[in-house]
């Protein structure tokens, strides 16, 4: 197993990354209750938050741009995922062919036994695996009840939400916008003057255009000349967490277990992959309304480590949480060393916050960029000793 953790903690100022329902003119920030210790015991507080749909989204949005720079603009990915729609096989109006002709070796009108049911799953799944990293990495679920199939997701993540250590130092404001459209209120008053923007050729022509004036400028249809509305922003030093499998990557998980790619092409998917987490996590390719709301953010400290077990760092949301991280990891070998059996581990962190010292098991960056590059090569390097390339 080649198992990825990482964490990180960010700053972003004057952000809409992710929205959730309008009340009236205010489109509200998505907001999650977390809990915190005071002198007086525990209590909820409401945070402003990411959602994890919302960053897995996006991630699997950079899979398909990375995939595409990779493969030479020819990537194995399905036509649905291919332009941002994650329907992933979910009824056989959006399954991909090869899967569907998997479908159509049911017989109709004969009772499939059991064992074959399960072989049609995993051809099924081998099937879409085959033809779409997307959901080889991403995972599907085919709800149809003749062959309901499913994949789990290879990469896990949360929410983020702002660390506990620094939860005063979070707001959400809503910001006042002003819609204003003066060509509206000219042409209004001209037509109260008995005017018009247009030229009739005859009367006829005029009576009609005066008609559809007035069924447009009904009450229920009318345009406002200038509208009101809010925003919520929200500011905070988020805390996010993301683990992936890397060696799960093209292998079936049902009925059997079992690697159906070649070596090359593990390996090349395993490179979008990580391609996709430094376009997600470092360069913070995620959420909504960037266009107009780009947030003012900074990446203040990052943990990734790479073990051969399922090994999940110590939450960013938490203080010290690298530390945390560090030590639990020789906790973890120390466990294994007990049972005579080895763990292997490797950290990599950038921090601002504290010090770390470096060891032989511990590398220490002087940027996210650098710490995210070392990451990359560390991973494909043990995943190709994994799988024999």
């Amino acid at each position: 197993m080649v198992y990825l953790s990482i964490g990180l903690r960010f700053i972003a100022n004057v952000e809409a990354l992710n929205m959730v329902e309008s009340v009236g003119n205010v489109t509200r920030h998505r907001r999650a209750p977390v809990v915190i210790k005071t002198e007086k015991g525990y209590k909820i507080v409401y945070v402003p938050a990411l959602s994890g749909e919302a960053i897995a989204h996006a991630y699997q949005e950079n899979l398909v741009r990375e995939a595409i720079k990779i493969y030479g603009g020819k990537p194995p990915v399905c036509e649905w995922c291919l332009r941002g729609e994650f329907f992933k096989e979910m009824d056989n109006a959006h399954t991909m062919a090869p899967a569907l002709a998997v479908k159509r070796a049911i017989t109709k009108g004969k009772r499939m036994q059991t064992s074959d049911i399960q072989v049609l799953k995993y051809k099924f799944e081998k099937a879409v695996i085959q033809n779409c990293l997307v959901e080889d990495i991403g995972g599907f679920l085919h709800a149809e009840r003749d062959l309901p199939v499913r994949r789990t997701s290879l990469f896990y993540v949360g929410y983020a939400v702002p660390v506990l250590d620094y939860i005063s130092a979070t707001a959400i404001e809503a910001q006042f916008h002003a819609r204003h459209a003066p060509s509206e209120i000219a042409g209004e008053e001209r037509r109260k003057q008995g005017k018009s923007w247009g030229l009739w050729e005859n009367e006829e022509e005029k009576t009609k255009e005066e008609e559809r004036r007035k069924q447009k400028e009904s009450v229920s249809e009318r345009r406002a000349a200038q509208m009101i509305y809010y925003i919520e922003t929200a500011t905070a030093i988020y805390g996010l967490t993301f683990n992936i499998d890397l060696e799960a990557i093209g292998r079936t998980s049902m009925y059997k277990v079992e690697d159906i790619l070649d070596v090359d092409e593990k390996l090349r998917r395993a490179k979008v992959a990580l391609a996709a987490i430094m376009t997600t996590l470092c360069s913070g390719e995620f959420g909504a309304k960037r266009t107009r709301f780009k947030p003012i953010t900074k990446t203040i400290s990052v943990i990734g480590t790479i073990t051969d077990q399922p090994f999940t760092i110590s939450s960013p949301v938490l203080g010290n949480y690298i530390k945390d991280t560090l030590t639990r990891l020789e906790k973890v070998e120390e466990f294994y060393q007990n049972l005579d059996l080895e763990f292997d581990r490797k950290a990599l962190v950038y921090t601002t916050e504290t010090k770390v010292t470096p060891s032989k098991s511990v590398n220490v960056f002087d940027s996210p960029e650098s710490l995210f590059n070392a990451l990359t090569q560390l991973s494909l390097k043990k995943l190709a000793q994994k799988i024999g390339k």
